[in-house]
């Protein structure tokens, strides 16, 4: 897929360039899981190491999302081998049979590796990326394995079997194509192109119109972010003393706009908080909101909020 920088009223063409490393591509979406993704993720490993009956296997990043689910992805550099498939379902096959707290133990050597899990309980990490407060439960581990492939290149027959897959045996299991591209002036575009998504229905044209309606709010931060602060003014009246929780929010969101992707509204709440810790995963956003405590904000009120 080409990608075009304005210049003025022209579109110049951007250049594309080879990814030097696998570790290159895990490192990116090790910092922005959403870029892959459409959901929040907690990673818990990166080359984890897990022993099959034979050998040693290393998943490239296991995962976490909000509903307790593992996620493996595995990252090919240039153009994917036929037999990654294979590959993604051993580490599948040793994943299924994780219990709760072996997942834990992965996350908590995985946490050592990380300044900002330095002395945090994976009970904690996760409350924190999910918005999850303390009387909440966390979910029950591992019922359910989300796979993917992220590579420069995918074959049409690894897109075909994946889709097999998904349609046939109801696997969660995705293709995602990555880009690298250079501008003129030095600058690095990367780019992500789902080429098999996690959608439910098994005909390409359902397929291929879920993907555009995607590509359609991921490609528009600045709507993304008014659509978010309308239903917040509208869930609260424009009160700063009604609290909300990113879920309100979403519901608001979704009887408007039905294919509004979930994890936007958590992360535009959060890059708009006044009081969360800015990280590089979440998008600019002006001063909006206040962090009441995990999982719940109000509107900013800048003459009595420190």
């Amino acid at each position: 897929m080409p990608i075009f920088i304005l210049n003025d009223v022209e579109l110049v063409p951007a250049k594309k360039t080879e990814v030097e490393r696998e570790s290159d591509v895990e490192e990116w979406l090790e910092n922005s899981p959403w870029a892959v993704i459409q959901d929040e993720l907690l990673w818990i490993g990166r080359q984890t190491s897990a022993a099959d009956e034979e050998r040693t296997i290393f998943p490239d990043l296991l995962g976490i999302d909000s509903e307790g689910n593992l996620v493996i992805i595995e990252f090919k550099r240039g153009r994917t081998p036929r037999d990654v498939v294979a590959q993604l379902l051993e580490y599948a096959a040793w994943a299924d049979e994780l219990p709760p707290e072996q997942i834990r133990e992965i996350a908590k050597d995985y946490f050592k590796t990380r300044e900002e899990f330095q002395e945090k309980t994976f009970d904690d990490a996760f409350r924190e990326a999910f918005d999850m407060p303390d009387d909440k439960e966390i979910p029950l581990l591992n019922q359910k394995l989300r796979l993917f492939i992220v590579a420069e290149e995918i074959p049409g027959q690894i897109i075909r079997v994946c889709q097999f897959l998904q349609t046939s045996y109801k696997m969660d299991i995705g293709c995602i194509a990555v880009s690298k591209f250079q501008t003129k002036s030095g600058d690095e575009i990367v780019s992500t192109e789902i080429k098999v998504g996690d959608e439910e229905t098994a005909t390409s044209k359902k397929r291929h119109q879920r993907i555009s309606q995607t590509s359609r709010w991921s490609g528009n931060k600045l709507e993304q972010e008014q659509v978010v602060w309308e239903a917040v003014q509208e869930f609260t009246n424009g009160d700063p003393n009604t609290t909300f929780a990113p879920a309100d929010i979403d519901k608001a969101v979704k009887n408007r706009y039905s294919d509004f992707p979930v994890y936007t509204v958590r992360r535009w709440i959060r890059g708009g908080c006044v009081n969360f810790p800015k990280r590089s995963d979440y998008p600019d956003s002006e001063n909006k909101y206040w962090r009441v405590e995990i999982g719940k904000y109000r509107l900013y009120n800048p003459e009595t909020d420190a």
